[in-house]
């Protein structure tokens, strides 16, 4: 069972054509999960569902990664990773919108009845 999820919402730059973003992120999603500490991840699409937010604001991807590590070692990882070479951003990389966010769990996974 992973200890945490490590969520990076994100909006590409005006520059790139949303279809060489999706291709980019489908490949940089598994080059992450190459470092220690990440036992999972996915890709989604997420929709704003509260009234009046800023659209400008919106960010048009969600990758969520299942963690079995502390927020300093996987970052410590995909530092390695970069520091090596292993992982090559692209010269756009800077570009792009994000927030990254680190959730560990407050109790244990509950499914719902009938699961």
């Amino acid at each position: 069972m992973s200890d945490g999820l490590y969520l990076v919402f994100s909006k590409p730059p005006a520059s790139i054509a949303p279809a060489d973003y999706d291709r980019w992120y489908h490949d940089h999603l598994r080059e992450n999960l190459e470092a220690p500490g990440f036992t999972a991840g996915r890709r989604f699409a997420p929709e704003q569902t509260v009234a009046g937010a800023d659209p400008d604001a919106a960010f048009s991807h969600l990758a969520v990664y299942e963690t079995a590590a502390p927020l300093d070692d996987l970052r410590a990882g995909l530092n390695h990773r970069l520091d090596t070479g292993a992982v090559v951003l692209p010269d756009w990389f800077g570009e792009i919108g994000f927030s990254s966010w680190y959730c560990r769990p407050l109790e244990e996974r509950v499914e719902a009845p009938g699961n």
